[in-house]
């Protein structure tokens, strides 16, 4: 039983480490993750296209852009509020790209957007070759719902992301979480993911 749980752990390693991975589990509890929460920007308005969030990222967006709006309505998936403590909400196009000073093997962030449409999320590298890209449709409990959304992100087995951009209709974003190493966090997902595949057939 040793042998084969080992194998597997080994099997799904590899798997990840050959690939990069599409992820819907936050980043932000990892050390040396690189997190934005958009608290300490209450109310500014996108004006120039460009704001830098400190921490090494700058966020380009497009028109009325918004940082902590005190309500976005996003229809039918209810409404993202100041209760977030503080959130990007994009503009007329739809369009927030986070740009990082140094490359990341890995991006997290917590989304959602108008009801009804869908959101495209995009990873490019240092020349603005696209990476990867994952497209989500969010549907929140009902109109009445507050703060909901998902999280979604990519994790690598190389440190080459240099953006990240989120594009839909109504798109908002919170808990953005970027990581500077590859390895070390695919073999922790994949050895998770082994464990709670054989708990379940323990439990069968």
């Amino acid at each position: 039983m040793k042998f084969n749980l080992i194998a597997a752990a080994a099997l799904m390693a590899a798997s990840v480490s050959a690939q990069a991975a599409v992820i819907t589990t936050s980043l932000d509890s990892i050390t040396g993750a690189t997190v934005i929460g958009f608290e300490n920007f209450e109310g500014f308005i996108n004006t120039t296209g460009t704001w830098n969030l400190g921490q090494g990222v700058t966020l380009s967006s497009d028109t009325n852009a918004e940082l902590s709006p005190f309500n976005r309505d996003l229809g039918t998936n209810g409404a993202w509020t100041f209760g977030l403590n503080g959130f990007a909400a994009s503009g007329s196009n739809g369009v927030l790209s986070f740009t990082f000073d140094s490359l990341k093997s890995g991006v997290s962030a917590y989304v959602s957007h108008l009801g009804g449409a869908s959101l495209l999320v995009e990873a490019f590298g240092v020349s603005g070759n696209l990476l990867e890209a994952t497209t989500v449709t969010f549907a929140a409990s009902g109109d009445g719902a507050y703060d909901e959304g998902t999280t979604i992100g990519f994790l690598r087995n190389s440190t080459d992301i240099a953006s990240v951009r989120f594009s839909g209709v109504g798109a908002v974003v919170d808990n953005m979480a970027a990581v500077p190493e590859p390895g070390t966090y695919a073999l922790l997902l994949a050895g998770l993911g082994v464990v709670g595949a054989v708990a379940r057939r323990r439990q069968a």
